[in-house]
């Protein structure tokens, strides 16, 4: 049995495609505008992730009472939920002259005329839905809150961090969220034993870890990422890049980066990833 279905329909314009694309970045497995027929192929699949299925007047043989008979009846043996998405539809028709994009009816009938017998047809599945979701007045960011809230329990989350170390001579890393520059501390390239040398070798590590300002400078970083990260994960952004540069890109960010990676991967419901971008390996 898999662990939950989630039926996705509603209004053409209502969101229901991005909301299948906040579902899928949730977590998950999302199958778009699949023909009726293939429905019950999927409600009796023995899936282990959680499912969002796409269903509205595009698919093939679409029948709304059908539909929601079927549901219905796999209800008693199968996790499965509906998730109807509405919308005013003074704001369906600003969308639809906005987007410049037809009504998928493709009905030669004004626009207001197409809208209504939608409506009329999906009313069946509206009956029945366990959540409906309004979204005239919602921006794609408060409806990946509302998306959130509604399945928190079904989703597990984690904040993705990547951290890179670069060399300021090759240029800044440009998916960077923040840059710290690493520059205030001693280069080991002026040191003739250690010069050739990359941060990840035991001596250079030494020599940058044991400067006065390394731990200071760490211990302000560990507090201000603390804080950071609950304000990200406030406003939705689960990825973020956080670089450390020095002048080559070989010693100081190698180190730096090495050790706020170690510090991170401690985290719990934190996913992290490390790039060296200009060490040579």
């Amino acid at each position: 049995m898999p662990k939950k279905i989630l039926i996705v329909t509603g209004l053409s314009g209502a969101g229901r495609t991005s909301a299948l694309k906040i579902l899928e970045d949730l977590g998950f497995e999302a199958i778009d505008n699949i023909p009726t027929s293939l429905l019950v192929n999927i409600l009796e699949a023995n899936i282990k992730t959680n499912l969002a299925v796409g269903i509205d007047i595009r698919s093939r043989d679409f029948d709304a009472k059908k539909i929601s008979q079927l549901i219905k009846k796999k209800k008693e043996k199968v996790d499965i939920s509906i998730v109807f998405f509405d919308c005013e539809t003074t704001k369906l028709l600003n969308r639809f002259k906005e987007s410049r994009r037809i009504h998928p009816l493709k009905l030669d009938l004004p626009m207001l005329e197409i809208i209504d017998r939608e409506r009329g047809w999906l009313e069946p599945l509206k009956k029945i839905s366990n959540h409906y979701v309004n979204t005239t007045d919602l921006s794609i960011n408060l409806l990946r809150k509302k998306i959130k809230a509604l399945f928190s329990k079904d989703i597990k989350t984690k904040t993705t961090v990547r951290v890179i170390s670069f060399g300021y001579k090759n240029g800044l890393p440009k998916e960077a969220d923040f840059v710290f520059d690493m520059r205030f501390l001693k280069n080991p390239f002026y040191e003739k034993k250690l010069k050739k040398m990359t941060g990840k070798e035991e001596k250079i590590i030494e020599f940058v870890k044991n400067q006065e300002h390394f731990d200071l400078f760490f211990d302000k970083i560990k507090v201000l990422f603390d804080k950071m990260l609950s304000g990200f994960k406030d406003e939705e952004k689960d990825y973020i890049t956080i670089a450390f540069g020095c002048t080559g890109g070989i010693h100081r960010s190698v180190v730096c980066s090495d050790f706020f990676f170690s510090f991170l991967n401690q985290k719990k419901g934190i996913e992290v990833f490390i790039d060296h971008r200009d060490l040579k390996s």
